[in-house]
């Protein structure tokens, strides 16, 4: 709290306000790169960002009332925290169902009311949700996102690419590349660059392999520790790096409660500078790093980005109470 207080002072109640709403708009990133087949897709739901031309969104709806049912089915805090916005829920996310419906309401473990929904046991989706606090269209059942012509992406995180700037025949690492979408966006918008992205685990990279091979995209991802590039692959003299580590993301929402301490922000930060350690070894001199994560902690942003090694050339915050977005930090830095 502490922590959190220091960054936002007199607004700190706004602040843990607007964590338990969603943001208003829910963003699409279009696949540039297939143009054509893009103009003969029906997009009429969506709406034009303002800013990207390849961000468009739909609006989210609510908050609505919700009527509460005697038969529940509790969820863990992720799986609440989809459905409030309208995802179905699955067997993995529940933790109990009691009664026998046939309308089920859905309640977070600390006992948040989030959706209504119908028991589908004969099917994957375990129970389909048909009413919710808030509600917005389902991403993964849309045709352009199956035909690989679009990829769900915050507007917030969109301007990490743009602030990076590929340019062709530029050599840009990403170190932490699964789920995919800075990784995709970067390559959307400079397929001359030579760009490579890493993640820690296999199932990540065969995750991401998917995502590039249904956007039609050719980019190499590689199984590795991104802490160790310079000593395990032999990495050196690259003119971009762009790291998104694991942080608390704290900026993410809606939250429906969530609790971290001082330690694990401290444990982030740590993790966080090993691979700030690690860009420095690979980049050549006045090579840039994209720092960005999903948080709003002093620790693990500010703290991490303010190296002597390095010159902080811009820093961008987003902040879920002023500007209705994922709390959001973005630094780009110089390597002296």
């Amino acid at each position: 709290m502490t922590e959190l207080k220091i960054v936002y002072g007199s607004y700190f109640s706004d602040f843990l306000t607007s964590l338990g709403r969603p943001n208003p708009r829910l963003y699409l990133r279009l696949n540039t790169l297939r143009w054509d087949e893009i103009h003969e897709a029906d997009l009429s739901i969506f709406n034009r960002d303002e800013d990207f031309e390849e961000a468009i969104y739909v609006n989210v709806i609510g908050p609505t009332k919700l009527e509460e049912y005697s038969s529940r089915i509790i969820v863990d805090k992720k799986t609440a925290e989809s459905a409030i916005i309208g995802s179905n829920v699955y067997q993995p996310g529940i933790k109990k169902i009691e009664g026998n419906g046939p309308i089920y309401s859905i309640f977070s473990e600390n006992g948040v009311h989030v959706a209504n929904g119908k028991l589908r046991a004969e099917s994957e989706i375990l129970v389909e949700n048909v009413e919710s606090i808030y509600r917005s269209v389902k991403i993964s059942e849309l045709d352009v996102i199956k035909k690989g012509l679009a990829i769900s992406q915050g507007k917030s995180s969109m301007y990490v690419a743009r602030m990076l700037d590929p340019r062709p025949a530029e050599t840009i690492v990403d170190m932490n590349a699964y789920p995919g979408g800075k990784l995709t966006h970067i390559y959307q918008l400079e397929p001359r660059a030579k760009i490579i992205g890493f993640d820690h685990t296999n199932k990540k990279v065969q995750k991401l392999r998917e995502v590039l091979v249904a956007l039609r995209m050719k980019v190499p991802v590689v199984v590795g520790d991104s802490r160790y590039l310079y000593e395990d692959f032999n990495i050196r003299e690259v003119d971009k790096v762009l790291i998104d580590p694991p942080c608390s993301a704290i900026g993410v929402r809606p939250k429906i409660y969530d609790r971290k301490t001082i330690g694990e922000i401290k444990n982030f930060q740590i993790y966080q500078k090993q691979f700030l350690n690690s860009a420095f070894k690979i980049l050549k001199k006045k090579g840039v790093v994209i720092y960005s994560t999903c948080t709003v902690t002093l620790k693990e942003n500010e703290e991490v980005v303010s190296d002597p090694r390095f010159e902080i050339e811009r820093i961008v915050r987003f902040h879920p109470n002023l500007h209705e977005t994922t709390g959001f930090f973005i630094a780009k830095l110089v390597k002296r």
